[in-house]
């Protein structure tokens, strides 16, 4: 397993420029890799490979790729060594992330599952790889951090080689992640009048609601997510970079809704309060949810979906159209 270089921690909110996003995706990011995969329930089992699985399949369909594999914003390392780990992923394979700080627990996720990962710290929207170097590139739940997400589609088709593939998944719609708000704020303050009470005032976290020793740093995470996506923009990104066969897919209503009100009760309850069954009640819940979400899909408008999955071709010949900043960001 290697390593690439600037693999040392980034700043901290003390001399963090909160006008610079780059700079603040990497305090941020770096001071919350050590607890992420908690906090978002990702693991490295038979139902978090599924999981990922299912987002490949309907992206890519069944066929796996066996060759050069780039991850873009891979953080801890759950799409590519969980897709490696499912047989969908092998080869060469290569994470990058602008967190040195992710890209630590990246290796040691990749090392304690036996998958042969190379990290390297890079911008998304300035990759640092030659053209032509991958057959695959993927990314999940990371675009909507980047200033100019146009260009991550540009840099992705340009390190591509030509008949390349581009899946990108877990980005966040607009509507879809407007009505999770009202759903995290909604089950946030139903958690915080319930535990009011006396009875059930031991579920909470002694500082749930009013911040901790990391609340300075923490506060950064309402500057981190930058953009929310209409279906149609991000098709029309994919092939202003030049990408052909493309086509977006929504996911996630119901369950999506689950989940989030799952995740908003886990960071305010103690963990010693959940009991054994609480995460094979979370895990059934969201799988139950989501096949009903399977029969929405033909009834509900795709943008109410939470998630939405972008998948492309790099042409055999040609290099494509020229995308400036501009273009890029539309």
């Amino acid at each position: 397993m290697a390593a690439g270089p600037g693999t040392q921690p980034g700043p901290s909110a003390r001399d963090v420029d909160r006008r610079d996003p780059k700079a603040v995706q990497v305090a941020y990011h770096d001071w919350e890799a050590s607890t992420y995969d908690a906090k978002f329930g990702i693991s490295y089992d038979e139902h978090v490979v599924a999981y990922a699985a299912e987002r490949y399949r309907r992206g890519l369909g069944d066929v796996p790729v066996d060759g050069a594999v780039l991850e873009l914003g891979g953080g801890t390392g759950f799409f590519t060594i969980n897709l490696a780990l499912a047989g969908l992923v092998a080869g060469d394979l290569h994470v990058s992330d602008i967190s040195p700080g992710m890209l630590d627990v990246c290796r040691r996720n990749a090392e304690a599952n036996g998958v042969a990962v190379t990290t390297q710290v890079g911008d998304a929207e300035e990759l640092p790889y030659a053209d032509d170097s991958f057959d695959l590139v993927i990314g999940h739940a990371f675009i909507h951090h980047l200033p100019v997400p146009g260009l991550a589609f540009r840099e992705a088709f340009r390190v591509l080689r030509p008949g390349g593939r581009l899946l990108i998944a877990g980005e966040p719609t607009h509507w879809g992640d407007r009505i999770s708000t009202l759903v995290k704020r909604t089950t946030w303050k139903a958690f915080m009048a319930l535990t009011s009470l006396d009875r059930f005032a031991d579920l909470r976290k002694p500082d749930a609601g009013h911040g901790g020793a990391d609340a300075a740093i923490a506060a950064l995470e309402h500057d981190v997510d930058l953009h929310t996506f209409h279906p149609d923009e991000v098709e029309r990104m994919a092939t202003i970079a030049g990408f052909t066969d493309v086509a977006v897919v929504t996911e996630e209503l119901l369950s999506n809704w689950w989940g989030w009100g799952i995740r908003t009760i886990e960071g305010s309850m103690r963990d010693d309060a959940r009991g054994a069954r609480w995460a094979t009640t979370a895990f059934r819940g969201y799988t139950a949810l989501g096949k009903v979400d399977d029969v929405l899909t033909g009834f509900v408008p795709a943008g109410m979906f939470y998630n939405l999955i972008v998948s492309g071709t790099k042409p055999a010949r040609g290099t494509g159209p020229v995308l400036d900043a501009d273009h890029a960001s539309r």
